[in-house]
């Protein structure tokens, strides 16, 4: 693999991998930024895509040949040198970009003391550098392994190592004020350390894990500005949370204004279904007593129904008595005809 593949790749610039996140740390506005040892220059295009101007510094012959084709100016220059740092001398930028670079320097301590020279006013460095005390490093070493590869943690290129805390401290050493910390965090699974990490038993991982928020962290991200420049900084950072917070209330006062607006209309639908309820409650009302009215007819209806039928029972009584008496009296007058007649012969 040449140096150009190790560093060459594609990203969507508004998605969430780290490079994407990285250059929405570079204010927007289209200003200056000053990268530093950008390779074939993957960020660098989208930085020309928002509009920013760019100067480059970078000594891989590969990559210096990739950077020429796009609208930057190049300082060719070793970053572990002094030569490329006459060539930025007395110019300023608004952003200076170092992401994924002092790693690899002998002396990056050499370079973060020059560079506030380039920083201007309200402008900020931007750095990126893996975190040797990765979850994943530690379970190689917990096997006894240590080895380089083409990229990644352990990058053959890589001549130093940090923690958060030991970045921080060379930052603050340099005469640099960290802002904004932000971490780019990959589960250990599917980082290049996955079979060292799979091989450790599970009361080892846990035991690796105790109390260890940071332990997926593959690299830290870190925005600062010159030590001196702090009270400036943080009057721009205080207008600049005055004017978010304005523009918070702005849409608090536009979303209050809106469900108040809901609010009436509910309001309104709320009474209009209250009279509507109402005038059913009336005509309820009307039909129970409608239907009371029919129960209380009903119920007379069965009454004189069953008077009826009473009668009616007495009279079938009635007449079958009578019926049972005529019959009777009908078969006494036959016997006394048949009986006079048989007398007489």
């Amino acid at each position: 693999m040449t140096n150009i593949e190790r560093y060459d790749y594609a990203f969507d610039p508004d998605g969430e991998e780290w490079a994407a996140r990285l250059l929405r740390r570079v204010p927007s506005g289209g200003g200056s930024v000053l990268e530093l040892g950008p390779g074939p220059g993957a960020m660098t295009r989208v930085l020309l895509a928002r509009g920013h101007r760019v100067t480059v510094v970078e000594n891989d012959p590969e990559a210096l040949e990739v950077l020429k084709t796009l609208d930057v100016e190049i300082i060719s220059g070793n970053l572990d040198g002094a030569d490329w740092l006459d060539a930025v001398k007395g110019r300023q930028f608004d952003t200076v970009m170092a992401c994924d670079v002092l790693e690899h320097l002998r002396k990056p301590e050499d370079v973060l003391q020059r560079l506030s020279e380039f920083v201007a006013p309200m402008g900020c460095l931007l750095i990126s550098v893996p975190n040797i005390a990765y979850a994943g490093v530690l379970a190689s070493m917990r096997s006894g392994i240590f080895d380089y590869s083409d990229k990644g943690q352990l990058d053959r290129t890589h001549v130093r190592f940090f923690t958060k805390r030991s970045i921080e401290k060379v930052l603050l050493d340099c005469g640099w004020a960290p802002r904004v910390w932000e971490a780019n965090r990959v589960p250990v699974e599917c980082s290049e350390f996955a079979g060292y990490w799979s091989a450790l038993s599970g009361d080892q991982r846990q035991a690796l894990l105790a109390g260890w928020q940071d332990f997926d962290v593959y690299q830290w991200m870190v925005v600062v500005t010159p030590s001196v420049a702090t009270p400036t900084w943080e009057l721009k950072e205080a207008r600049g949370m005055a004017d978010s917070l304005r523009g918070e209330l702005q849409a608090l006062t536009v979303l209050h204004q809106r469900e108040r607006a809901s609010l009436l209309e509910h309001q309104k639908a709320f009474a209009e279904a209250k009279d509507i309820i109402s005038k059913l409650q009336q005509d309820i009302t009307k039909l129970q007593e409608e239907i009371n009215e029919l129960r209380t007819d009903v119920g007379s209806l069965r009454s004189e129904k069953a008077a009826v039928e009473s009668e009616l029972a007495k009279t079938r009584i009635e007449l079958q008595a009578r019926t049972v008496e005529l019959t009777d009296r009908a078969w006494r007058s036959r016997w006394r005809r048949l009986m006079g007649s048989h007398y007489s012969h």
